[in-house]
């Protein structure tokens, strides 16, 4: 069939809002029972109304819920979460965001039952249960003084085998604590990790190897080797701590500028590298691998997946994979799918940039002859993340209707190393600026996209860059913003304990540096914005509070501005709701239309202030 000649921007598509709330799921933390072959994982979808939720698929392929409403399997530890649940012989431990408990849950009867106090201002995450099931280690978060200055973590250890909920603090002092793991090979051996203030986790963290005393009324460190992070003038970020059967730990490290694989032995002293280190991070990997701990050699493993994550490795010999659940409960033709180009760009300096183009793409359209598609570039969150080729329904929404995307991994973006990731340090608001700039205009230089229909999009820090781009920069034309940030300065006084002095690295010390605070905060620069801007926004948001959307509009709505301002007053940082998902998306594209010049199929109201300036 003859494709229909439509602009771009109007083209109908089977990916809309009610497929991507009512049709997906996300899905994450996949286990697996080693004792009886059942797999579990957290899974968010319509049918949960966004809510998190265990699920059980057992050995014999019957799949269900095992976190009935209304249990919530989320934590809210370091607000964002992680580390929700973990799996013993016949039950698993989960957080419950509903009260901040840690809850073990029988398998077979699906009995919960509380294990901590009752404490909302106590929040948990990283869950390791000791091989003896009597108890676990997991990190506490104390909100009692609930200022960024005064929370408290900790690990933690929690007892299985008493009546009473009873809690005692393992290991304090350091700022922040994670992935506790136990030595199956010898239990009373445990490693962690911990960092301090002003790092971050990917900036330089220290490794313990920890031997225990355990005995039936108490749970004590005897003493801990330090193996990574003492010198604070090289900085390492370890993670991932595992432990083999028999008893080795394995763990990545950055010490050589790209995360790799070390293990370590007490017996044997200093940790070694698995293989030939390589220039490329395991962290975020898109090619499986295995690497042989004898001859530290790695064999490649060909799949079909951009994206590879969670890895689970069998044992049972099977030399294929099977499919044994999707995110999206049906299928979309790939005609209707974008495929994404790697794109290598040259930046500031002369550097080297990366971004992942998507063009429109609709088996039943094509666009005008001689007239070129918009372009949403897309600024990622963190800012240290980035964006991967995975499928991104989000993306395809509007790439379906003929809207083209550019999702930009700008200098401070993880995966390329920490000499890149270490280009943001001091330049939050500069480097990340110009490499979306340079990606946009890129994109035009090559002939893929309209240069008069531009539009710079982002979440959080993605929103920060967003905004930052219309004020300190001339290239978009249109800007959206999902809760982010406008004025630095109020970030650095009021955001959580997490990202306390995180500003500190990414603009300098505050309030030594307040002046370029304000220089780097759209806010302080809002006169200098000339083009229509939309804000999406959770009244629930902590880390981005409210008021930081809502100076900004007054701002613009006085200068006579085109802008629109959409509040969801249930959402935090991130629209999880169904509705909410919806109005974002639509009221996104709504927007968009508007500036640019097309209706899209599914358009919704959408209150513009000073709409008639749009165009002038």
């Amino acid at each position: 069939m003859t494709p229909t000649v439509a602009p771009f921007g109007e083209w109908t598509s089977p990916i809309d809002v009610n497929f991507i709330t009512s049709s997906t799921s996300r899905i994450s933390n996949l286990q697996k029972n080693e004792y009886t072959g059942d797999l579990f994982w957290i899974e968010a979808n319509a049918a949960t109304n966004g809510r998190q939720t265990i699920m059980i698929r057992t050995a014999n392929g019957n799949t269900s819920e095992l976190t009935p409403e209304p249990f919530i399997a989320r934590t809210h530890v370091h607000e964002y979460g992680g580390g929700v649940f973990t799996l013993g012989r016949d039950f698993l431990v989960s957080s419950n965001d509903v009260d901040c408990r840690l809850y073990k849950i029988d398998i077979a009867t699906r009995e919960m039952t509380p294990i901590t106090p009752e404490n909302s201002l106590w929040r948990y995450a990283d869950i390791a249960i000791h091989p003896s099931e009597k108890f676990l280690v997991c990190v506490r978060e104390d909100h009692t003084m609930d200022t960024p200055q005064t929370v408290v973590n900790t690990l933690v250890v929690v007892r299985l085998d008493t009546p009473e909920p009873n809690v005692e603090i393992l290991a304090e002092g350091a700022d922040f604590y994670a992935a506790p793991r136990f030595n199956p090979a010898n239990p009373s051996e445990m490693a962690y990790i911990s960092w301090n203030h002003p790092f971050m986790i990917w900036d330089h963290t220290q490794l313990y190897y920890t031997y225990l005393n355990i005995s039936d009324t108490d749970i004590k460190i005897a003493s801990q080797t330090l193996l990574t992070g003492a010198d604070k003038n090289k900085k390492e970020s370890t993670g991932q701590p595992r432990f083999a059967v028999d008893g080795t730990l394995y763990f990545v490290s950055d010490k050589t500028g790209f995360w790799n694989i070390y293990s370590y032995r007490p017996e044997r002293g200093a940790a070694l590298v698995l293989a030939e280190p390589l220039m490329a991070d395991f962290q975020g990997v898109d090619h499986l691998a295995v690497i042989d701990t004898k001859s530290m050699s790695i064999q490649t493993l060909s799949t079909e997946f951009l994206v590879i994550d969670g890895v689970y490795a069998s044992t049972d010999g099977a030399d294929d994979y099977e499919v044994l659940m999707k995110s999206s409960a049906v299928d979309v033709p790939k005609a209707y799918i974008s495929k994404p180009e790697a794109l290598t760009f040259k930046t500031n300096g002369g550097l080297d940039a990366y971004a992942f183009y998507y063009p429109p793409t609709n088996a039943d359209y094509v666009g005008p002859e001689g007239v070129l598609p918009p372009l949403r570039v897309l600024s990622h969150g963190g800012p240290t993340s980035a964006f991967t080729p995975e499928l991104s329904w989000s993306i395809n929404y509007f790439t379906s209707r003929g809207i083209a995307c550019v999702a930009v991994n700008y200098g401070g973006s993880s995966r390329y190393g920490r000499e890149f990731r270490d280009r943001l340090r001091g330049l939050w608001g500069v480097v990340d600026v110009d490499d979306c700039c340079n990606a946009a205009k890129y994109l035009v230089q090559r002939g893929y996209v309209d240069e008069n229909k531009l539009a710079i999009v982002g979440g959080s820090a993605g929103g920060y860059t967003t905004l930052a781009c219309l004020a300190f920069r001339n290239v978009f034309k249109a800007g959206v913003s999902h809760y982010g940030i406008g004025n630095m300065e109020t970030l650095a006084k009021e955001t959580h304990k997490f990202e306390l002095r995180y500003p500190e690295n990414l603009v300098g010390p505050y309030p030594e540096a307040i002046e370029l605070y304000r220089k780097r905060s759209p806010l302080y620069s809002a006169d200098k914005i000339t083009c229509p801007c939309a804000f999406f926004q959770g009244g629930l948001d902590k880390v981005v509070p409210p008021n930081q959307a809502e100076t900004m509009v007054k701002d613009l709505k006085e200068r006579g501005l085109p802008v629109a301002y959409v509040l969801f007053d249930d959402e935090g940082h991130g629209f999880r709701i169904p509705k909410n998902v919806k109005m974002a998306l639509q009221g996104e594209v709504t927007f968009l239309g508007r500036v640019f010049g097309f209706t899209p199929f599914d358009a919704v109201p959408l209150e513009i202030a000073n709409e008639n300036a749009i165009g002038k």
